[in-house]
């Protein structure tokens, strides 16, 4: 990612809280494999701090700096110590293969790096994925393909991985708003 990039990222970032985790994954959280997990692209870490607090210990990549140092407060505050913010460009993946229990994926979308996150889990390791599917166009500003997946585009992702939950929704927020999505969670065979 270009100055330009991380610039625009820690902008979106500035002055926000690490938010509410997404449905999907608070309800597939059980099936993570317990120990070390990768957060990609964790953002404010909305993810990263549930999955501290429910005893997972977790590294949180993401490009922005600013994105970090809100995730570094917040578990500061809560008195988290199993939380390691890392700044990572996923365009060069950073992580050494098998190093991970789990990987958790949410909103990012780099198809190139999903045989990258698929190494870097140990064998039985679980991936839980859940991002934006192409309907919503419909619904929002976002309108590039490139980070919208197509209709069972995840299941090709996920190839090879053992299938543990899969689904395509229109997911209905607890404010109203609403949002198509793909979400799921595979384990590593080999």
């Amino acid at each position: 990612m270009s100055t330009q990039e991380r610039i625009e990222w820690d902008r979106r970032h500035a002055g926000k809280e690490p938010g509410t985790p997404e449905p999907f994954f608070v309800a597939s959280m059980p099936l993570l494999r317990p120990g070390l997990v990768l957060d990609v692209a964790a953002g404010r870490g909305r993810h990263s701090l549930a999955m501290a607090r429910a005893g997972f210990r977790v590294v949180a990549a993401d490009f922005s700096r600013v994105a970090l140092g809100t995730l570094r407060a917040a578990a500061s505050t809560e008195a988290i110590a199993a939380i390691w913010p890392v700044v990572a460009d996923f365009d060069n993946f950073p992580f050494q293969a098998g190093s991970f229990d789990s990987v958790v994926n949410i909103n990012f979308l780099g198809r190139s790096v999903f045989p990258e996150l698929i190494r870097s889990l140990k064998v039985g390791g679980v991936l839980l994925v859940d991002t934006f599917l192409i309907d919503q166009t419909e619904l929002s500003h976002l309108r590039n393909p490139q980070f919208l997946l197509r209709h069972y585009e995840l299941r090709e992702l996920l190839a090879g991985m053992e299938l543990m939950r899969y689904c395509e929704r229109l997911e209905v927020y607890p404010d109203g708003s609403r949002a198509w999505r793909a979400g799921a969670v595979a384990r590593r065979r080999v």
